[in-house]
């Protein structure tokens, strides 16, 4: 078997050299005469896969992408041909997930909102939306679904309506991008949602760019009353509008997935599909390469009296902070090569599991409960 791959994707020769002739290329330099006799062709969302490139892909089985996403593929093109595809669906939902934890940690801490008495309005109740509700949950935070085709196939989770959610504290999308079809979501927030929208509202997305109509959230956020916005993805990556971050709070490259364990996950997920296609049963596990849990020191907990929410989100932000990524983002950004180079060589971060809080001195039982929640479980030492 001759396997392809994204020299991106962690691990990936490590996985898929035990099939055979495993061999990677660079982000945008796979040329169509590179796929002649090749059985397997794994990407991440950097490279296009479609007619022109596989023009020469004489013998190929499979494509895989080791992304939740693949808008990047011509999936049309590719069940034309008989050639199958996967996607490793959900493998960076929980990275996302903490990426809005981290976001909301942030506000609360700097009173732009108050999580104890705010509702999370979660735009998508798949892989991302859910693992967004369990941490959420973890905390003891209010929140309210919205997720139409999925209340249609009869999940029993409660949803709300619309309205409902445009009058959330905290309003998140985590949709997949769907134009010209049945709930559509391009422009799902637009003129006339924004303008629903007040300073005392905090909108995130984490999705897609095309979700919100950047010409209409420009527009709004140059008027009064304006909502506060964080946005990790924008509208034409990586050629985006610069003239829109100094209306953000926070803004990062489109990294909200970027953990480690997400990014591996998703070199599973494309070695899987490969045992899968072979007929084989898999043997390695994330287990096999995943470090054990990195301790966390947090003295700084100890200090004063606060409350065990504010307590965790300083846990969590000791973990991942945004604040980091945007400020690294902004001072960085001068073209859409800095764009794509960011995302590219984005610092190693692992999630909340992957971290072991250390404090030394004894934390209130609340604390002690979300953090066992969260995976972190804190020990004093």
């Amino acid at each position: 078997m001759k396997i392809r791959f994204e020299n991106s994707m962690p691990l990936a020769a490590d996985y898929l050299n035990a099939f055979g002739s495993a061999e990677g290329f660079e982000s945008g330099t796979l040329t169509p005469e590179d796929l002649v006799d090749v059985d397997v062709l794994a990407v991440r969302s950097t490279t296009k896969v479609n007619a022109d490139l596989l023009n020469c892909a004489n013998r190929l089985a499979l494509v895989a992408t080791a992304t939740a996403g693949y808008n990047h593929i011509d999936t049309q093109y590719l069940q034309q041909q008989g050639i199958y595809w996967t996607s490793a669906a959900g493998c960076n939902a929980q990275a996302v997930a903490e990426y809005v934890l981290s976001v909301l940690a942030n506000a609360h801490l700097s009173n732009k909102l108050d999580l104890q008495t705010a509702t999370v309005g979660i735009v998508g109740a798949g892989h991302v939306g859910t693992a967004l509700s369990g941490l959420l949950d973890a905390l003891s935070v209010r929140y309210k679904l919205y997720d139409p085709p999925l209340q249609e196939t009869g999940d029993t989770r409660t949803f709300a309506d619309w309205q409902a959610i445009l009058a959330c504290d905290v309003i998140t999308l985590h949709v997949p991008l769907i134009t010209g079809e049945y709930f559509p979501t391009e422009h799902m927030i637009d003129a006339a949602v924004l303008a629903q929208l007040n300073a005392q509202q905090l909108l995130i997305n984490a999705c897609r760019g095309e979700v919100i109509d950047e010409a209409a959230l420009k527009t709004r956020l140059l008027s009064e009353n304006a909502p506060t916005v964080v946005l990790d993805v924008f509208n034409n990556e990586p050629g985006i509008d610069q003239t829109l971050l100094p209306l953000i709070w926070l803004a990062t490259p489109h990294i909200a997935g970027h953990s480690i364990e997400g990014k591996l996950l998703g070199t599973q997920r494309v070695y899987e599909a490969v045992c899968e296609l072979q007929g084989s049963t898999p043997e390695l596990t994330l287990d096999d390469f995943i470090a054990p849990p990195d301790a966390v020191e947090l003295p700084a907990l100890d200090s004063s009296p606060e409350s065990a929410l504010s307590l965790v989100l300083k846990a969590i932000l000791s973990v991942y902070d945004i604040s980091e990524d945007d400020r690294h983002f902004r001072q960085g950004l001068a073209d859409q090569v800095a764009f794509t180079f960011m995302r590219k060589h984005y610092r190693v971060r692992r999630e909340l599991a992957g971290h072991q809080v250390e404090a030394h001195s004894p934390l209130p039982q609340a604390a002690i409960a979300m953090l066992n929640a969260l995976g972190m479980h804190p020990k004093t030492v």
